[in-house]
């Protein structure tokens, strides 16, 4: 991205075409030289290409050529189903389409339901991925230029894609029909089973403080490791094969490592991740062990990376006296590594989210210069006391300065409203005013935000199956069951001989065997049951 950013000046078209197949290529070429596969270098400089503010054109561009190859490559595929072959290995073929089709799918299948999918989705995601795709060709032609497979294998291959690529859409089309068929033909106690997993990972749980700590830490960790390791694999690879051969050869490849790693060491052990969390969590005594623990995981890790490098290079004896030199040095110079890791990481990410930052800039700022005005977009939250009051109740004109030019609201825009016009949660208002005018605003709407009780927002919202055996509301409607006062819930659904009502009404009469699906809180629930 930094790269196109600077020469876009000097890009024409055809120089915009020709650099993005050139990174492409160079991409290809260094997986192939690392040992990953082409397929695998092309697909990350696309990713990479993607998230540049030059995507759509670059997109644009490179189509006539992404066209003119893709009718080259399956041209060239479906020229390699040599009949013969096929007949020849028809045996196999058969054998391995049937297994493609019924492994896919079964596997598939089983994958859904372990994520919480009801049966008759996940039966039509298992149906839906029965075939291999073209990435089948590329392994296939791995295994040839490695020399662990047969030159037969590769026209078996394209022959079972292109007859799965036919039987995928018949798959589509009968898998809500066999979905039915198989959870009437299931046992019925397995169809609960399933319905009752599925429903237990819908639960909305809430995320406590420590769970963010956590995740906090663990990110910090997994981001770091995987760039400490890159580096010193690269590392080893490249720099050091250029200068061991001099006098001071390891020497200069240890220095060259470290100084690189240098920022992202200190930021794995020393930088300060969910401050405000981890401050709350150390006013609890049994928070405090497990934090220092993590702080202390942190420096042991890094330590470690330290002392793996230096040992590659030197002796145990030299790499033990160079780490206590690197730690002192952290000691020494905290405040240089934080400002070098910091320029790094917020080039990272003014580069991660360019587009966003592009599209906000192009966004209507109509700046009105001779009197310090501009326009500035507010959303109105869902918690705000606003919500529901006129313009006029409101008088933002009188107390802040500022003019509303329009408000958005889903599809609907309504631009210069009158004052009789309410505010509802989610507008999306442009209002026009100085920066002071603004700001001010902004404060107001941030201070009329209502703060949600701590208590609801630790409760857990299930969808819960339970069987009617409560006889205080058998031959009841279910209103005057109050269930819904008892459980903080409501009934979404009840299944009786086997047919099922969603959504019932309120007058419905609860009888003896009924299947209620309610939706409500996790402890009220039990208790309900219990009862």
């Amino acid at each position: 991205p930094t790269l196109l950013k600077k020469a876009k000046h000097l890009l024409t078209d055809e120089m915009l075409l020709i650099v993005s197949l050139a990174l492409c290529l160079l991409m290809v070429l260094f997986a192939a030289n690392v040992g990953f596969s082409p397929a695998l270098g092309a697909f990350i400089m696309g990713s990479i290409i993607a998230e540049t503010t030059q995507a759509e054109h670059i997109e644009h561009l490179v189509k006539p050529v992404k066209d003119l190859f893709g009718a080259v490559f399956f041209v060239s595929v479906g020229m390699l189903i040599d009949p013969e072959m096929l007949m020849k290995y028809g045996f196999p073929v058969a054998i391995l389409t049937l297994v493609v089709i019924l492994g896919q799918s079964l596997s598939s299948t089983i994958g859904a339901l372990l994520s919480g999918q009801p049966l008759k989705q996940s039966i039509q995601t298992g149906m839906s991925l029965s075939q291999i795709g073209e990435f089948s060709f590329i392994i296939a032609t791995l295994g040839m230029t490695l020399n662990v497979t047969s030159d037969f294998l590769y026209p078996i291959v394209v022959a079972v894609s292109a007859i799965t690529t036919f039987t995928t859409p018949f798959m589509v089309k009968f898998s809500t029909p066999f979905s039915s068929y198989l959870e009437k033909k299931l046992p019925r106690r397995w169809v609960k089973k399933i319905e009752r997993y599925s429903a237990n990972t819908e639960a909305i749980k809430s995320v406590s403080t420590w769970q963010i700590v956590l995740k906090a830490y663990l990110t910090q960790v997994i981001i770091h490791s995987i760039i400490i390791v890159a580096i010193i694999l690269l590392s080893s690879k490249y720099i050091l094969p250029l200068v061991e051969d001099s006098r001071f050869g390891n020497a200069i490849a240890a220095l060259i490592t470290v100084v690189i790693l240098s920022p992202f060491l200190w930021a794995l052990s020393l930088r300060r991740v969910a401050v405000e969390q981890v401050q709350e969590l150390m006013q609890v005594r049994k928070y405090q062990g497990p934090i220092i623990v993590l702080v202390f995981f942190r420096i042991a890790l890094s330590l470690f990376y330290m002392g793996f490098v230096l040992n590659e290079f030197f002796s145990p004896v030299i790499a033990i006296i160079a780490l206590f030199i690197g730690i002192v040095s952290y000691i020494l110079f905290p405040k240089r590594l934080h400002a070098f890791y910091n320029k790094i990481e917020s080039h990272f990410l003014r580069n991660f989210n360019d587009r966003e930052i592009t599209k906000q800039a192009n966004k209507r700022q109509n700046v009105l210069s001779p009197w310090d005005g501009h326009m500035a977009d507010f959303e109105i939250a869902k918690e705000s006391n606003l919500a529901g009051k006129t313009l006029e109740e409101l008088k933002i004109r009188e107390q802040f300065g500022i003019n509303i030019a329009s408000i958005k609201r889903g599809d609907v825009t309504i631009n210069i409203p009158i004052r009789t016009e309410r505010l509802f949660p989610g507008d999306e208002i442009n209002v026009i005013g100085t920066d002071e005018q603004v700001k001010l605003f902004k404060n107001y709407l941030d201070k009329h935000e209502i703060d949600a009780p701590e208590t609801k927002a630790k409760e857990d919202i299930i969808l819960q199956q339970l069987e009617l055996k409560n006889r205080v509301c058998i031959g009841k409607s279910i209103r005057e069951s109050q269930i819904r006062e008892k459980t903080h819930g409501i009934i979404v659904g009840i299944e009786r001989n086997g047919k099922r009502i969603l959504n019932p009404e309120s007058h419905w009469i609860l009888e003896s065997d009924d299947i209620l699906w309610i939706a409500g809180d996790k402890k009220k629930i039990n208790e309900f049951l219990k009862g």
